[in-house]
């Protein structure tokens, strides 16, 4: 059949693959079968001869045509230690059998474009650019262990998985691996030293498992390009080698979960993780400050939206402080970034040292502690130097003479005064009977109108200022309290 079709002139290796079809065998056209001999490294394939040189289009015949195809074993054809002559050029075929290639070269490349395959393996090869758009693979699609040219499996359909583990990617550009809108049944695998220069672009693609990576390496201003991907499995992304350059798309993507580790992160500002929804944090860090850090690494701006998908993670997996820790920190970023006028960040920052805008609102406890305690030490010192006085005449007029109030008058409590007047219409019946009084010098001296340029006025009037920013504080923080308490002031 194959003479009839290609003529007599066959070659020693064409001969030799076409009597192993038939057998569960993989024909190896070099001079032994050690993957390992230098007689089969690739990187000398450019000096391998006719007696191992197969034209790509008796390989192709072979694999596609209907009547030659039914003597090709069932477990499909395998070729070894050969250099195919052309480009492999299946494009729009049927192919009802794996095909199996190892330690090959075919520096013209692999077209699979619209092509309908079953499994097509490449290990330990070197060959051209691959084009499989528009492909339909019905098993699994590997590249391992090799140096490729740039592939392209836009849009195609993928039963199993694909499977690029040790592939080496460093001449195809700058889309290295295009599996823009790939629907792929299985897992994505970059593992073993898999490396590339330019992208991984898996925008629109549809992953029903895993998307890993794992001892990769980006060796160029590449990386993952994500975007709008949807992953029904965990995205790994573990013992990435990258340059400062390198970067890491998940925007508008989905995952089951992602699991990845802390120096395989991405630069500052080459991290875009806006609107990527994910399940759980499989494996990597998972404390609220780490992934904190994490989302530092995004571009400058404000995005709420990690922020809350992160929030949402860590409270469904039980860590609740972690997850109030992150709402918090939107609210920073939002001041920080937000564009905000200059009240709405005063405001804003005032929510946070306060109540934490609203998921701590305990924090305000420590604050109203704080004004009740430096007031009750200021009224003390007040009353000591006699420059808090009673507010009744007669009670005023013997505190003057004698330094004590009339003994029916009520007793200044400093700690009672500092909380009444912090707390609003709260009546311990103290303010109404003690005020500091500006015309009160230092030792009760009496000045003229609260003269400015007497110096021993000095500390009543600060009293009389410190009075009212406690006052003042007290209207403020206690309604937060109470607001945060009842979750009124939460911004989500």
């Amino acid at each position: 059949m194959a003479q009839r079709k290609f003529g007599p002139a066959l070659s020693a290796a064409e001969r030799k693959l076409l009597h192993a079809a038939p057998m569960r065998a993989l024909a190896w056209l070099g001079p032994d079968d050690d993957p390992d001999s230098p007689a089969n490294d690739t990187a000398q394939a450019e000096h391998w001869g006719a007696e191992r040189t197969v034209r790509a289009t008796v390989l192709i015949w072979l694999a596609s045509d209907a009547e030659a195809s039914r003597f090709v074993h069932p477990s499909g054809l395998g070729l070894a230690g050969a250099r195919i002559d052309g480009k492999l050029d299946l494009s729009y075929a049927t192919v009802d059998k794996p095909i199996t290639i190892v330690k090959c070269y075919i520096p013209d490349g692999i077209d699979l474009s619209s092509a309908r395959v079953e499994d097509f393996e490449v290990r330990r090869s070197r060959t051209g650019s691959i084009d499989g758009d528009m492909s339909i693979v019905h098993r699994d699609l590997s590249f391992q262990m090799g140096d490729y040219g740039a592939m392209s499996f836009m849009r195609s359909k993928i039963d199993g998985s694909l499977d690029l583990s040790g592939a080496r990617i460093v001449d195809g550009g700058t889309a290295t691996v295009n599996l823009v809108e790939a629907n792929i049944g299985g897992d994505v695998i970059f593992h073993q030293h898999f490396t590339t220069n330019g992208n991984v672009d898996a925008r629109l693609a549809k992953i029903a498992h895993d998307l890993s990576f794992h001892d990769s390496a980006f060796a160029g201003e590449g990386g993952l390009n994500a975007e709008r991907a949807t992953i029904g499995g965990t995205i790994y992304w573990v013992e990435v080698k990258h340059t400062a350059k390198t970067t890491l798309d998940l925007e508008n993507a989905r995952a089951g979960a992602i699991w990845d580790d802390e120096a395989s992160w991405p630069a500052p500002g080459n991290l875009i993780v806006s609107g990527f929804v994910y399940g759980e944090i499989a494996g990597g860090p998972t404390d609220a400050a780490a992934r904190l850090k994490w989302l530092a690494l995004q571009p400058p701006g404000y995005r709420p939206q990690p922020y809350r998908q992160l929030a949402k993670v860590l409270g469904e997996t039980g860590r609740e402080e972690g997850a109030t820790d992150v709402r918090i920190a939107k609210e920073v970023a939002l001041r920080r970034h937000g564009n905000l006028s200059w009240f709405q960040r005063a405001w804003n920052m005032m929510l946070e040292v306060t109540i934490g805008y609203g998921y701590k609102p305990l924090r305000a406890l420590w604050w109203i502690a704080g004004f009740v305690v430096l007031g009750t030490i200021l009224f003390r010192w007040g009353y000591y130097l006699r420059i808090i006085t009673p507010t009744e005449e007669a009670a005023y007029r013997e505190f003057v003479g004698s330094g004590e109030a009339p003994p029916h008058y009520p007793i200044f409590n400093p700690f009672v005064y500092s909380l009444e007047n912090f707390l609003p219409v709260v009546e311990l019946h103290q303010d109404k009977y003690w005020r500091p009084n500006p015309r009160h010098g230092m030792r009760g001296r009496v000045t003229l109108a609260g003269n400015r340029l007497d110096s021993t006025s000095l500390p009543s009037r600060f009293l009389r200022w410190y009075l009212w920013i406690h006052i003042l504080a007290g209207w403020t923080i206690t309604p937060l309290l109470f607001a945060g308490l009842s979750g009124l002031v939460r911004p989500d």
